[in-house]
């Protein structure tokens, strides 16, 4: 059995440009929203009668008073609220709003708290009667906007996103909203359409270019077309001359684009400038850690982050990991100690001490590290370095029972029902790893990895349904070299003999090194009467001194093709 597995190379870009949770875009929180309402409560003091005599810089007074009020008010809920102290909060709501009944804002408080409420109903009534009050209430109208989005109404969504541009043509969240909507109908044309027209309303203002561009690039990033935001962050810096900011979206700009030396001069330059900046510190550390002449550099950075803010880990735990890939053991396992000592509630120091065993091969000692871990912090990084450390000492059968008990605690987690699934196939358990894949697919039906393998399972057992799994795998990630091996052996198994050759041509076109798939390729050959290019493949793998796993069936069939 041949197990394949993706590897996700996370581009450093990232780090800056930031990692979304769902998809490459999102709607701004509600919390945001509010926090920047502040502007709905000017104006009211609008028409102060000042042909009065005398009454009216009184009046204004009192006016503007009143006004203060009602924010200190507003933001004392909002603070309730972002603790999710909700029944505080619904009692001070429910005062202002008696007080109150006319002021749109405190509606939109009421609505907010409806939302924590997971009451979508009462949070639309509410903001609805913010609108009622006031029918240019931005807030009211991006609540629900976030309320259609969530509901799937994306008709509805975009025609509230579309009242707040009317209202206000320079607002982020709206054009963050729309290209939302044409995210989840799948049309990336028009997502680009959308980001580009918005930073065009907003060019000038870096903060508002700033949301918009992080947006852009994280879809750009995504879309394997990091060039057009290399361009954006261009453009950016010359508006901007100088600003940290702009030079923070060029250096992640550069990352993606793999322009590395330029990259480091970029974050060098915000050094300069910011000279207590933390963050691109470490940053510059981490680009030049692959380079073995910048030692000397990474760790002077390392020193310098430490200095500015000694009560900071970042600097002495990503020295720690550095100390452990330059095998310096007892230098990381010290930096570890020390940050077990002065952080004693985190779990981070137990965890590189843990890497520090691990590295060390020291396998039992890191397995009771590891465990410490767990208990302070359950993660499932760490529950898989203990059940990997089980593997190499020989012990499947048990990673297998720690995986199993965790999972009756998490059965909907994908990446433990993954994990469970190839230990199965290793144990040659192929019907548990069969269920593990399936429990995947009922949560994540396009989940292109557990297709595949599923689809590799079923062509085991001489499934039909083999294909169907294999064409939709290989339809979601059609650039995957392993996921086109399966989907071209398994058209070769039922007898689609000239797709296959076509499509293991592919496969082997993207990973020419893969002895395996090149075996498959010459079974394509061999069945297409091509048994003059089948042989020279098997000859050429089967000198490899490279071990593959079907490498005793590539000796068989080229005995076979040599004899006949």
């Amino acid at each position: 059995m041949k197990n394949k597995k993706s590897q996700l190379k996370h581009s450093l870009a990232l780090v800056i440009l930031g990692l979304l949770s769902s998809s490459p875009l999102v709607f701004a929180a509600n919390f945001d929203s509010l926090d920047h309402s502040q502007s709905n409560f000017e104006g009211l003091d609008q028409g102060t009668p000042e042909s009065v005599p005398g009454k009216s810089s009184i009046l204004n007074s009192l006016q503007h008073s009143e006004i203060d009020s009602k924010k200190e008010r507003y933001f004392e809920v909002l603070n309730l609220l972002k603790q999710n102290k909700l029944d505080d909060a619904q009692n001070k709501i429910a005062t202002l709003l008696k007080q109150s009944p006319n002021e749109p804002q405190f509606h939109n408080l009421q609505a907010l708290l409806e939302t924590l409420k997971k009451n979508p109903t009462g949070a639309q009534q509410s903001y609805q009667k913010a609108i009622d009050l006031d029918k240019n209430n931005l807030v009211a109208q991006l609540g629900l906007a976030k309320l259609a989005l969530d509901a799937g109404d994306l008709n509805k969504t975009r025609e509230h996103a579309n009242k707040i541009l009317a209202i206000n043509d320079k607002l982020t969240s709206a054009y963050l909203i729309l290209a939302d909507v044409a995210h989840k109908q799948k049309n990336n044309d028009m997502v680009e359409r959308i980001l580009q027209s918005g930073h065009d309303k907003v060019k000038g203002n870096i903060t508002q270019e700033m949301e918009l561009v992080s947006v852009l690039g994280r879809f750009y990033v995504s879309q394997k077309q990091p060039e057009k935001l290399l361009t954006l962050a261009d453009d950016m810096v010359k508006r901007h001359s100088g600003n940290t900011r702009a030079l923070s979206v060029l250096a992640g700009a550069q990352i993606a684009n793999n322009k590395q030396d330029l990259a480091e001069q970029t974050l060098k330059q915000i050094i300069k400038q910011e000279t207590r900046d933390i963050n691109h510190r470490l940053l510059l550390a981490k680009l030049m850690s692959n380079k073995p002449e910048k030692e000397k550099e990474v760790l002077q950075l390392l020193d310098e982050t430490l200095k500015i803010d000694a009560n900071n880990p970042q600097a002495d735990v990503y020295k720690a990991a550095y100390f452990i890939k330059l095998k310096r053991n007892p230098e990381a396992l010290a930096i570890s100690e020390k940050i077990e000592k002065q952080f004693p509630k985190l779990a981070i120091g137990k965890l590189l001490k843990g890497d520090v065993f691990l590295s060390d091969k020291q396998w039992d000692k890191a397995i009771g590290q590891y465990q410490q871990v767990y208990k302070i912090e359950p993660n499932i990084n760490v529950l898989f370095k203990i059940t990997d450390i089980m593997q190499s000492q020989g012990k499947l059968p048990e990673a297998i029972a720690l995986l199993d008990a965790e999972s009756l605690k998490d059965n909907k987690n994908p990446a433990l029902h993954f994990k469970l699934a190839i230990l199965y196939q290793q144990q040659n358990n192929l019907n548990q790893a069969q269920l593990h894949y399936e429990a995947i697919l009922s949560q994540q039906a396009d989940n292109a990895l557990a297709l595949n393998n599923l689809a590799w399972l079923y062509s085991q057992q001489n499934n039909p349904k083999s294909l169907e799994l294999a064409k939709k795998a290989h339809t979601l990630a059609p650039d995957a070299a392993a996921i086109t091996d399966t989907y071209g052996y398994i058209l070769l198994k039922q007898g689609q003999l000239k797709e296959a050759l076509t499509v293991l041509e592919k496969a082997t076109a993207t990973a020419p090194k893969d002895n395996d798939m090149q075996f498959h390729l010459a079974q394509a050959h061999a069945a297409n009467d091509d048994k003059q290019k089948a042989v020279e493949i098997l000859e050429n793998i089967v000198k490899s001194e490279q071990t593959f796993s079907e490498k005793s069936a590539a000796e068989k069939l080229l005995n076979q093709l040599k004899t006949n």
